[in-house]
């Protein structure tokens, strides 16, 4: 777990970390007070996946040798689930006016471009089941920041709008329970990526 904390407090460096047993992982439900990350469940083989998304740099190198343009300080996160069964993805989260939003409408050309290459990233990493959040921002084209092997601070945005939110999706991935679709709402007006 020593090697868990600094990733997590990568994502959120203000926050009080505080790793524990996990004591009814059946009742598990996410408040928007504290984020609870059931890392109870993780496979012995997340570990690696999780330090090759520390080495953010790395990441990116690998990522422009595929052609695809790569900066720090994206705003956008696509969300995946990567199950037994395969990979789901989420709608695009977005930092609008200081906020995390859900979601950010994405044209489905601009939609594709962004499902290869969260395949092509789990692929390469061999990562096992569980939620991971790809970074970047966009500018004519995905621009890669980088790949969260875990729910971020943006899945926030999805508690009381999608059914499961990610942390609930998160917790079913771990623990080898059917994550078979993502729902949201019908939304009358939302943001489109920029």
């Amino acid at each position: 777990m020593d090697q868990v904390v600094p990733l997590l407090r990568q994502a959120h460096p203000a926050a009080v970390i505080e790793v524990g047993v996990l004591s009814a992982p059946n009742t598990y439900t996410p408040s928007l007070e504290q984020l609870d990350y059931s890392l109870t469940f993780m496979a012995p083989l997340a570990l690696p996946v999780w330090q090759q998304c520390q080495e953010v740099g790395a990441l990116r190198a690998q990522v422009a040798q595929w052609g695809i343009r790569v900066a720090e300080g994206g705003i956008y996160q696509l969300p995946l689930a990567q199950t037994a069964k395969g990979t789901l993805f989420g709608e695009v989260l977005g930092l609008v006016a200081g906020q995390w939003q859900l979601p950010i409408h994405t044209a489905d050309r601009d939609r594709q471009q962004l499902y290869g290459l969260g395949r092509r990233l789990l692929s390469a990493l061999n990562a096992p089941v569980g939620c991971y959040f790809l970074q970047f921002s966009w500018q004519q084209g995905v621009i890669f920041d980088r790949l969260w092997p875990f729910p971020t601070v943006a899945a926030l945005a999805s508690v009381g709008v999608q059914t499961p939110d990610w942390f609930t999706a998160y917790y079913c991935c771990l623990a080898g329970q059917p994550l078979r679709d993502l729902r949201l709402p019908d939304l009358p007006a939302v943001p489109c990526l920029e």
